[in-house]
């Protein structure tokens, strides 16, 4: 499994490869989601972010929700994330 992170144009793209599919998942307005993703690295018990997203903790990492859809984004992986999201910054 391989979660990648972007930012094109203001908005994330957050995708997910496995070995038989890809998914994706457009974040608009997410110029503030790496700074809200890094939060809960530094307290997980961090309540909900409510923005142009939605970034909820459970027991295994984030879920982001969008009302494209939501992305669950397992704890370990999200350090990648905000790094590919700052890398395009």
């Amino acid at each position: 499994m391989k979660i990648s992170a972007r930012i094109e144009d203001g908005d994330a793209i957050l995708s997910l490869t496995t070995i038989s599919s890809r998914s994706m998942l457009k974040v608009n307005e997410a110029d503030r989601l790496a700074d809200d993703l890094e939060r809960f690295l530094i307290d997980p018990d961090a309540e909900a972010i409510n923005r142009h997203y939605r970034l909820v903790p459970h027991g295994t990492g984030l879920s982001v929700q969008t009302t494209q859809g939501d992305f669950d984004l397992p704890w370990r992986h999200i350090t990648s994330v905000v790094n590919g999201l700052r890398a395009n910054v």
